[in-house]
This record gives C-alpha cells, structure tokens and sequence, in this order.
C-alpha cells in the first residue's frame, strides 16, 4: 500500500466564517421538500493533479476547486503549490512545509479573484444539496490507513489508524448516497484520481473535526430590489470578512 502525503490542519474558530446555511432557504432543506434530482457528478476536464511527495494538499485543493466544473480554469501542478505557499503567508508562517488550513485555501482563492465569498457547512444535508444543486466543495478531514487504498469497487474506508489530515474535493453525489473525492494523488490513485466514499463513513470523518466549504453568491436568498443595500452589505463583507 502506498502512503501519499498529507497535510490538512483544522482552521482555527473565526465567529466571521459566514455558515452556509444562511445561503440555503430552510424550507429546500427539508426531506419533504428535498429536489427530485438525487445525485449530481460535476466534471472534471482535467489529468488529475499530483502535489507529488509534499503536503501541499490544501493548495492543491483549490487548484482542483478551480478544474472542476462549472469553474474550469484549468490550474496545474505548479498553481497547486503556489496556492500552498500563498496559504502558508496567510498563516504566517511562510514557505514552512508543515501543511495548511481550508480557511487560507479559501483566503488565497479570494484574493486571486477565484472566488467572492466563501461559507463552511455544518451538516450533511447541507453538504448533500449543494453537490446536488450547486456544485463542487472543498473537504479537510482526518485520513487513515485504510483511506489510501480504495476496494475494487473504487470506495474508499475510514479504517486503520488516524495518520493526519487531508485536503480534497468533493464533486460529485450519486443516488445511493456515495460521494465523489477528485484527489491530487495523480492517476495513480483510485481511477484517473478519483474515488468515492460512503456518505454515511464521511459523515464520520466530518464529525471528527472535520470541514467542507464552498463559494457563495450573496444575493441567493436575499430578497431585495435595493441595489444600493446589496452594494452597501457586499462591501461590509470586503471589509470584515474573509480578509
């Protein structure tokens, strides 16, 4: 079994990380009101990333954020370290190879002009409805032993003992409840780079301090025709949030 690097720290508590449920109606969250689409897969038309023998899994966690449809800028091996590096000055700590956090890959994307807004969910059928209706998100969690080798079935299992963090994105949801991992392994994990799990075994390793975040538009369920008052609040969070 091969053992690939690692390198996901959890984000230090920030009371300015907006939750994603502020951008997701209640009512859609409900099981009763759940869309009839079950399951979603959002391509990936890229050669799978590979962060090679360095724990460069956040930054290249946003490399793949941006491959991913329906972004398709098509970062490569190169942007994937550098959005590691652009993190580690964010954490202070620059050119250290001790890995990073989702928050600074979130940070770094913003800054380059990726994204606009990013938000942290805090439950699966958070996660689930935005994979389904929205689009790929960013993961940070625990990676044990087991997790390096997917089955033949392509699945991978939470088991064996806890030996780190890891940085990948989900893309993916099918109808019997698994979900899609695009990692920056190269081809040489799972097939061309990706593999799944279980939803039930990642809502495991998410409540094991765990984190999945995406981007945000602010105006989604934010009802007004005031456009000055969408102008005024963008700018508020400009100017205390995800600085």
């Amino acid at each position: 079994m091969k053992v690939y690097p690692l390198g996901r720290i959890p984000s230090p508590f920030d009371k300015r990380d907006y939750n994603l449920t502020s951008f997701i109606p209640d009512k859609l969250l409900k099981k009763s009101m759940m869309p009839l689409k079950l399951s979603q897969s959002w391509n990936f038309p890229a050669e799978p990333l590979d962060q090679g023998e360095f724990p460069h899994c956040v930054g290249f966690s946003g490399a793949n954020f941006g491959i991913n449809s329906p972004v398709n800028t098509m970062y490569t091996n190169e942007d994937g370290h550098k959005f590691y590096y652009l993190c580690k000055e964010i954490d202070g700590e620059p050119l250290k190879e001790n890995g990073s956090c989702i928050r600074s890959i979130a940070k770094v994307l913003k800054n380059v002009g990726r994204i606009d807004v990013y938000a942290f969910a805090y439950s699966m059928d958070m996660i689930k409805w935005w994979i389904i209706n929205k689009g790929p998100m960013i993961a940070g969690t625990i990676w044990t032993l087991g997790m390096f080798e997917p089955d033949s079935a392509n699945i991978i299992h939470p088991t064996g003992e806890i030996l780190g963090g890891h940085a990948y994105l989900l893309n993916e949801w099918t109808e019997n409840n698994y979900i899609g991992i695009q990692n920056s392994w190269g081809n040489y994990w799972g097939i061309n780079g990706k593999a799944y799990i279980s939803a039930t075994d990642f809502e495991k390793l998410f409540a094991y301090d765990g984190e999945v975040m995406t981007t945000v538009e602010l105006p989604l369920i934010i009802e007004t025709n005031n456009s000055i008052f969408m102008k005024f609040l963008k700018s508020l969070i400009d100017l205390f949030c995800c600085k």
